[in-house]
């Protein structure tokens, strides 16, 4: 089981945002969290990415401790927080370089990386320009172009699709759905684009005030 995790929860205040979480991801799976703002979907994955700890529960991730191995959890996943995460100040390619150096790429790799994911989003023309000239739709392929520059075994996404345009949504679907992105990967990602899930989920996850209340088959 790649994620598996058994009540978890995490409250802001006296306020619960995971209330008993169980989730299980297999390898392979590309797994869509839905639901309302505030139902835990961003919550959910803040903690599976190690970013923000949960308060209670027990959990796995490619068979890392969720408490006790944050670090190694860290380096085998590419997560895409809400938001723009890029700085506005450097051109695209200086900020995917950058943060390829601070995962200690190789560096033909990492030229090598930059070129594929710029070339899969139609960002190759758009390496020199800076990040906050960029359209909302340019900006968050930047950002999961970042994600994906590592390879990593597990893919956290949090509204791949936000702010931007239909081709970009295509695209998007089209790399969840490629052999190459899902087999032997696991990809969880939050949305509210009905069609990116059915275009690309293998399953739906329902999330409302912070409890999984239902799990289906994408159609």
């Amino acid at each position: 089981m790649a994620i598996d995790v058994r009540e978890i929860s995490r409250s802001f205040g006296r306020t619960p945002a995971l209330d008993g979480v169980t989730l299980r991801v297999e390898e392979g799976e590309r797994v869509a969290l839905v639901g309302r703002n505030g139902a835990g979907k961003t919550t959910l994955l803040r903690v599976l990415a190690t970013v923000l700890p949960a308060e209670s529960g027990v959990g796995t991730v490619s068979g890392f401790d969720l408490f006790a191995d944050q670090a190694a959890i860290r380096a085998i996943t590419g997560y895409l927080p809400e938001g723009d995460p890029a700085d506005h100040a450097l051109t695209a390619r200086e900020w995917l370089r950058f943060r390829g150096r601070l995962r200690r790429m190789p560096r033909r790799r990492l030229r090598r990386r930059m070129h594929e994911v710029a070339s899969f989003f139609g960002l190759a023309p758009l390496l020199g320009t800076r990040v906050g000239a960029l359209s909302n739709g340019q900006r968050r392929a930047v950002a999961i172009a970042e994600a994906l520059l590592d390879e990593p075994d597990v893919l956290l996404l949090d509204d791949p699709t936000a702010g931007a345009d239909s081709e970009h949504s295509s695209r998007m679907a089209a790399l969840l759905r490629s052999p190459e992105l899902s087999e032997g990967r696991v990809v969880v990602f939050a949305t509210h684009d009905e069609a990116l899930v059915r275009a690309a989920a293998t399953r739906v996850v329902r999330l409302e005030r912070g409890r999984v209340v239902a799990e289906d088959p994408s159609s």
